[in-house]
């Protein structure tokens, strides 16, 4: 299928999408504490465990969210290191107030968004019982609203800009205890959020890398894998909106948008199929039971493992849908898939596999006696299917309540829910999509007034938008495979400087966008060169008194400050020979 008519059969089902993009900021503090940000550590000094229940929102109600995080009963521990943590995180002592610091990026990166400012900041709370923040819930508060973002000739709504606190770090996630280090907790991040405006997968994945060059343009945003995540909102029409979490690249966003878009369309032709059947939520049939004793003499190794752990095996038959297990949602996966992931999540059987089902019972050695001994077990028909679990008896219990909360919503068609991104453009379950109901107002922060004049002063340092750096650099001839890079570095006003000068454009590219862009991708450091060391070494390369296949030996050495001298140059380049000695004299100073 070509990609014109894979892009009109997602218009043709109604393909909508919008992005959140978390980028922390470079502050030298954390949001609401004065602890070091950025101070990362694979060491702890103390370790805390912590157990997590939800609140009641403003309107009195329970986020659906947060009850089936605390179905999961996990044992939350924290790892926490003297230098980068301290008792605000740990939901000890109140909060400080607002980092300032923080807050004029957030406002600056706004303010590049279009967005209309707010005349006061209200800190919120929103509600995770992940435990990825002790407190149980992330301050943040709303900075701009109603911008917009161009995507070539596409614009893009911004819908609102907030500045928030960012979560710990996961280190593990088995059976009921999830391991966090909280060196990232508390650092501040904004999150943007688009409109879903986005026609297509390509779209998205454009408009994510506009964004994100955008935000690093400022030079007020940390670089760098971990620093910067997207979620996905994917729907189809009569589909429901299904979160990818936590995307790490733009070029990924296609190909896991896409199979979004499958797996909605299937499950959607499941729930035609259930109506077709007759099959609705007031006339379906569930039984469970525990079925230890009986399937003690089993010949699944995996059973019998868990049997002689002394563990539990139940079971539940569920009426009249016979087949519909094995109905294809994506590439390599099923109906079945989706509740084995959700068994995995939410009663925490994370040990794949965690279900068999008499639609596509596993082949092994005296399987079939096994099929057979489970179906009269609960007495089935031909229109019935039993699936069964196994663990600790708690977990099997709760197991067999989500599976039956799984077919219900695949009678009722697409449910909403937040995704993990896997390899392959695949996608597993990570949790039910939270709700208004999480969000309540902060008490501990009194509404901070942004003065008019506040605003005024940062919005005449705004940076030059990236997208116009790039259409000046290629104008003036620097290749499109160098402009990129050029246009978002610290060598941004330097180019600008040779183009002035009149260095033809492909020369500045080889020397900046190709060499040292390679050797900073090697780790060597440049920034000991002075601006005006690197317009000499330019003019020598210009002048040929430098062969550009020696630049790179030329900075390198200088970079390392090796204490290179002139009759060193001039020996390892025969310079003296040529005559250069003057004019290559700033090379060998030592910066």
């Amino acid at each position: 299928m070509n990609q014109e008519k894979s892009q009109q059969d997602l218009r043709d089902l109604g393909f909508k999408c919008g992005v959140e993009i978390h980028q922390q900021l470079l502050t030298s503090k954390k949001l609401f504490c004065r602890c070091p940000s950025g101070v990362y550590s694979k060491q702890h000094d103390a370790e805390i465990l912590r157990h997590m229940r939800p609140t009641l929102s403003e309107m009195g109600t329970y986020d659906g969210c947060a009850m089936m995080e605390f179905k999961t009963k996990k044992e939350i521990l924290y790892l926490l290191h003297k230098d980068s943590v301290c008792t605000y995180e740990m939901d000890d002592t109140p909060p400080f107030p607002i980092n300032q610091e923080a807050l004029d990026i957030a406002i600056e990166i706004a303010l590049l968004f279009n967005c209309q400012i707010v005349d006061e900041v209200h800190v919120a709370r929103k509600q995770y019982l992940d435990g990825s923040i002790p407190t149980g819930f992330q301050r943040t508060a709303i900075i701009g609203i109603n911008g917009y973002v161009d995507i070539g000739e596409k614009r893009i709504g911004v819908r609102q800009l907030s500045i928030e606190e960012d979560s710990c770090r996961e280190v593990d996630d088995k059976g009921h205890r999830i391991t966090f280090r909280t060196d990232r907790l508390g650092m501040p991040l904004i999150e943007v959020v688009t409109e879903p405006d986005f026609e297509t997968p390509e779209q998205a994945a454009l408009g994510v890398k506009i964004i994100g060059r955008l935000l690093r343009a400022t030079q007020k945003v940390r670089r760098g894998i971990g620093h910067v995540r997207q979620d996905v909102n994917v729907s189809i029409s009569g589909g429901s909106r299904v979160e990818i979490k936590g995307v790490p690249r733009y070029q990924d966003i296609p190909a896991l948008t896409r199979t979004e878009v499958l797996r909605q369309k299937a499950l959607l032709d499941l729930a035609a199929r259930f109506k077709k059947m007759g099959i609705a939520e007031n006339n379906i049939d569930f039984y469970d039971k525990d079925i230890t004793y009986s399937i003690k003499n089993t010949r699944s190794l995996v059973l019998k493992e868990v049997l002689s752990k002394g563990g539990f095996v139940r079971g539940i038959k569920i009426s009249k849908i016979a087949g519909l297990l094995d109905w294809k949602t994506e590439a390599g996966e099923s109906f079945s898939s989706e509740i084995a992931g959700r068994v995995r999540v939410i009663a925490c059987l994370d040990d794949i596999p965690n279900i068999y089902h008499t639609d596509h019972y596993p082949d092994y050695n005296g399987s079939h006696i096994d099929l057979r001994r489970i179906k009269n077990l609960f007495n089935t028909t031909d229109e019935d299917v039993v699936i069964i679990v196994w663990g600790n008896k708690a977990d099997t219990i709760t197991a067999c309540e989500e599976i039956k909360n799984r077919v219900i919503e695949a009678i009722k068609g697409v449910p909403e829910e937040t995704r993990q991104h896997r390899r392959g453009g695949l996608t597993c379950f990570e949790r039910i999509l939270p709700g208004v109901d999480r969000m309540y107002p902060d008490t501990d922060h009194p509404p901070l007034a942004i003065e008019a004049k506040r605003v005024d002063r940062i919005r005449k340092f705004l940076p030059e938008l990236v997208l116009d750096v790039e259409k000046r650099f290629s104008s003036n001839g620097i290749p499109a495979g160098c402009v990129e890079y050029l246009a978002l570095s610290h060598y941004k006003e330097l180019v600008d400087d040779l183009i002035l000068k009149g260095v033809n454009g492909k020369i500045i590219g080889f020397l900046f966008g190709q060499t040292v862009k390679n050797l900073e991708q090697k780790g060597v450091n440049l920034k000991k060169i002075s601006r005006e060391t690197w317009l000499e070494l330019v003019d020598a390369c210009v002048s040929n008194n430098v062969k550009q296949k020696d630049f790179k030996c030329i900075i390198k050495g200088l970079a390392e400050d090796t204490g290179w001298n002139i009759s060193d140059i001039c020996k390892k380049y025969n310079w003296e020979a040529r005559g250069n000695v003057d004019k290559m004299a700033v090379c060998a100073k030592k910066v």
